[in-house]
């Protein structure tokens, strides 16, 4: 008897131990987090076997964890891909215990205080770590270049959803817990750390999630004095946040340049070319293609999606790129007439036009080199260079970087491809640019310059230079802006390079054009929190397409939808031929629900989710007087309340990390409950 009850307490030892590697990974590593999960699950069961002990117990929610998982399989035997769809059935099936595990091995309030007390602890130092990365991607100016944070961890979006969490969480106990002093010392600086952490991720809807989560926390709280001014302020930001929109127009002979002159458009100036001195083609995003002469727009073309790029193709033909891949043909007479609309075959990652031939870069695809004769365009792909993300050309060398492979690669193109050389640069960014041989190319830390001739290529030097994005080049100068608005000033001679900052715009430009000694300029400002509603912010767009794509297969797949599965094979089926990007999800919780379980399925998962959002009110209702627990479990509410409000744009409940950390919060508001003795069973 002895002996089993050794035998009882080493089990317990090792489920607590691997239940601790569990919570110390879950906002770091998926790899350690599985392990500890499944680890103290499996010596559970083992123990259990042993001791014939009954190890859970019913928490009120089983029936709609049944009705899903039956939702889930039912859409597996009506799937598209019935395998994948019976694989994620399992992944769903297999991580529902980690209620259960928490919820019933933190059997007493101080168990569950040591459970919490890990997390949070383990989750603040990880978001600390996040914040060294953090700096380093502002430093090397990759918010501006990627328009995301970094993630180190995991992909940014699930950094951005954890930290949510964790925000909301600490907000909680600042609100609501009567701590010492030292203790709310530490709460606050681990709430700011945290905060200043998940805005650095970049993530718009982990924002809105946490700012939902908080303010549901001082409604519940009636912090009005708090709640009523934080709304007016947001109120007044929204009404007094001007957006601008510039065309800006420089001398550059001078230096610093001189300005002369400065535009203002309806929309949000992105690339402005200019035809003569008095005549400017403009990409004015939402707004169309606009024609300015003598300061004054004479004709606006509407475009079915925003205009972001302007070139001059050949003779009196312009082309102007639309940010869902579409490309109009324009002919210019007294006014601008659309001739023609087209696409390239693939996922455009980069373009450009030079010696009248027009470059496309498709990720998936290859390099589409498009010519025009007369009114009509002919294409040729190259399928060879899969992979590319960057290309330039110039006198019948064209550069490429390849993402796939990591290389920056150098062809001699006369209507066929033969490689000079290949050179090995792993960066996540990878810029280039080509001008009498001369190729620079921007990572991440710094600008690499090369030179090219049709038999080698030499490494001349590198330069201490992050962020540009835009290079032009005038007769031996080139001038660069970098994403912080400097502009950089180059001079190529035979013996020599250098290139120094000459100017700082103040402003971000979006791109830039010359003719003769003047510099064309276009920027425009929107502000990141406002985008959010912005319903032509790139991303919103892109969501948008998304969910009517979904709606498109759903109504071809009603009642059980096509499985929960990948989607990106039904997605190419259904989406519109100018939209080049497939995806695997939606981007949105319910939606997704609807295509991946149908009409059924989604009913289902309303119920599991109210289900699951009463439990935690009603645990907060029954332990409010109590401290700790009270501030727990309304931090453990007022999350999973953010994690359904982020879920509005983003399919966080399909992403394991995000998942994983619902789970755990709602055992661990379980394990709250009945540690107190309220009761057995949260009906």
């Amino acid at each position: 008897m002895e002996l089993e009850k050794k035998k009882i307490k080493s089990y317990d030892r090792l489920i607590f131990g691997f239940i601790v590697i569990f919570l110390l990974s879950m906002t770091n590593s998926i790899f350690f987090n599985q392990i500890g999960y499944f680890g103290a699950l499996l010596v559970l069961l083992i123990k259990w076997y042993k001791s014939k002990e009954k190890i859970f117990s019913n928490v009120g929610l089983e029936i709609p964890f049944i009705l899903f998982l039956i939702a889930e399989l039912i859409s597996a035997l009506f799937s598209w891909n019935q395998s994948q769809a019976f694989a994620n059935f399992s992944k769903r099936l297999l991580l529902i215990p980690v209620v259960y595990l928490i919820a019933f091995t933190a059997d007493d309030i101080k168990k569950a205080k040591a459970y919490f007390n890990i997390f949070i602890s383990a989750a603040v130092i990880t978001v600390l770590v996040y914040l060294g990365f953090a700096y380093r991607h502002y430093i090397l100016q990759l918010y501006q270049l990627e328009s995301k944070g970094p993630s180190p961890f995991q992909y940014v979006m699930t950094a951005g959803g954890l930290m949510s969490f964790i925000v909301v969480i600490l907000f909680s106990f600042i609100v609501n817990e009567k701590s010492e002093l030292k203790i709310k010392l530490l709460q606050v600086i681990g709430f700011v750390i945290s905060l200043i952490a998940l805005i650095s991720s970049y993530t718009r809807a982990a924002w809105l999630g946490a700012a939902f989560g908080m303010f549901l926390i001082l409604a519940i709280k009636r912090k009005w004095f708090v709640l009523l001014p934080a709304v007016l302020v947001i109120i007044l930001f929204i009404v007094f946040s001007k957006s601008e929109s510039k065309i800006l127009i420089y001398h550059v002979n001078n230096e610093p340049p001189n300005l002369i002159k400065e535009l203002n458009t309806d929309g949000r100036a992105r690339d402005v070319f200019p035809i003569n001195s008095d005549t400017l083609l403009v990409a004015d995003y939402e707004e169309g293609i606009k024609l300015i002469v003598d300061d004054k727009v004479i004709q606006t073309i509407p475009t079915p999606s925003p205009a972001t790029r302007t070139w001059h193709w050949k003779n009196n033909y312009y082309v102007v790129y639309l940010i869902d891949s579409r490309q109009f043909l324009l002919r210019m007479n007294d006014t601008l007439n659309v001739v023609k609309i087209f696409t390239s075959p693939g996922l455009t990652k980069d373009l450009e036009l030079k010696k009248e031939k027009y470059f496309v870069a498709d990720y998936d695809t290859g390099l589409t080199v498009f010519t025009l004769e007369g009114d009509s365009i002919l294409s040729k792909t190259y399928s060879e260079l899969i992979g590319i993300t960057r290309i330039d050309f110039q006198d019948s060398i064209l550069t490429a970087y390849n993402a796939k492979s990591s290389s920056l690669n150098f062809y001699r193109f006369d209507n066929k491809l033969k490689l000079i050389d290949s050179i090995n640069i792993e960066t996540g960014i990878g810029l280039l640019w080509i001008h009498q041989g001369h190729t620079f190319f921007q990572t991440e830390s710094e600008l690499l310059h090369f030179y090219v001739t049709h038999n080698e290529v030499k490494t001349l030097d590198s330069y201490n230079i992050q962020g540009l994005y835009r290079m032009r080049f005038l007769g031996s100068r080139l001038y660069g802006i970098t994403t912080n608005g400097e502009l950089f000033k180059g001079l190529i001679t035979e013996d020599n390079f250098a290139i120094n900052k000459i100017y700082e715009c103040g402003i971000v430009p979006s791109d830039f054009h010359f003719r003769d000694s003047t510099i064309y300029l276009t920027m425009s400002k929107r502000n990141r929190i406002l985008s959010m509603i912005d319903p032509y912010h790139e991303t919103n767009l892109e969501r948008i397409n998304q969910w009517k794509t979904g709606w498109n297969i759903f109504k071809d797949n009603p009642l059980f939808g096509v499985g929960d599965i990948d989607l990106k094979e039904v997605y190419a089926h259904y989406k519109e031929y100018y939209l080049k990007e497939n995806f695997g999800h939606l981007h949105n919780n319910y939606v997704h629900f609807l295509v991946i379980l149908g009409g059924f399925g989604i009913i289902i998962v309303f119920y599991l989710l109210i289900k699951i959002f009463l439990t935690h009110l009603k645990i907060y209702n029954s332990v409010k007087q109590i401290p700790f627990a009270s501030s727990y479990t309304l931090g453990a509410l007022a999350s999973f309340a953010g994690f359904l409000v982020s879920g509005l744009a983003e399919w966080n409940f399909g992403d394991q990390e995000i998942i994983t950390i619902v789970w755990f919060l709602l055992g661990l508001n379980i394990a709250f409950y009945r540690s107190l003795k309220i009761d057995s069973k949260i009906k």
